[in-house]
């Protein structure tokens, strides 16, 4: 029986990387492309199926900034699938960011010039807005959408990339101009993995464990050294359990009255 595997986000960056990456691993998967942008997954659905003709693909349109098109698209994949096998929860947004000129002069001659290259910690500023749910866009879609969904889960860091977000941080020359610079860092910090290809090494890494054997509190981290070589390290998530346990009551308050608001709008519609 062929394994299912569901991808948010698959259409570019990190989530098409583990799409080819699972399909190296496994030929034979189902993977469904979980897109808000139907044209783009039929797309790589096509590519997907013309290097590796043994698998299925299928897609589910949904856009985790709206939560009817999420609440629409757990239906539709009941309704499609007996069960999911793994679920990676990959979709996320960082809308209009801007490198902070201030943060980044300073940092250069402080000691904690590495940590604030390999986390970005203080360099990025972005413009929220408000989705038609009425929630902040950037906690919709990469953190409550997904939340709804009720899953249990690893967390996962797929270290500092390049991708389409990234790349308008910066005019292209300066990237260009900093690469050389970047690499030297991989010799003293392992976070900087700078592809989406080596970004999924966490997640594929994950595809071969028995969740039972996974601890809840570690997050598992994507790692490139400074020859290239891809591997997995693990970092217990500092965090207060109390302030933790409260924040997942709200997000589940939260839950159920966004729950009923759509359910009354559904009824009056």
């Amino acid at each position: 029986m062929r394994k299912v595997v569901l991808i948010t986000g698959a259409s570019s960056g990190v989530g098409l990387a583990l799409c080819r990456r699972l399909l190296k691993e496994d030929d034979e998967l189902h993977l469904c492309l979980a897109c808000r942008n139907l044209s783009k997954a039929e797309a790589v659905r096509d590519a997907l199926l013309a290097s590796h003709p043994t698998a299925e693909v299928s897609i589910v349109q949904v856009d985790v900034s709206s939560l009817p098109s999420v609440f629409r698209a757990s239906k539709e994949l009941k309704q499609r699938f007996q069960r999911l096998d793994y679920v990676y929860l990959n979709a996320g947004i960082m809308p209009n960011p801007r490198l902070n000129i201030k943060a980044l002069f300073r940092g250069l001659f402080s000691r904690k010039v590495i940590h604030m290259f390999s986390t970005a910690e203080g360099l990025l500023t972005q413009n929220d807005k408000i989705t038609a749910d009425g929630l902040q866009e950037v906690f919709e879609t990469n953190v409550f959408g997904h939340f709804i969904l009720g899953l249990y889960s690893s967390v996962v860091c797929p270290g500092t990339m390049l991708t389409n977000i990234t790349y308008g941080i910066l005019p292209p020359l300066i990237w260009t101009l900093i690469m050389p610079i970047i690499w030297l860092l991989r010799f003293f910090a392992n976070a900087f993995t700078l592809t989406p290809d080596n970004g999924t090494e966490a997640l594929v890494w994950l595809f071969h464990q028995k969740p039972e054997s996974l601890n809840p509190l570690v997050k598992y981290l994507s790692a490139t050294n400074g020859f290239g070589s891809n591997y997995v390290t693990s970092r217990k998530m500092d965090l207060d359990e109390d302030i933790a346990e409260k924040f997942y009551q709200n997000l589940l308050e939260l839950e159920k009255r966004i729950r009923v608001t759509i359910q009354k709008t559904d009824t009056q519609s």
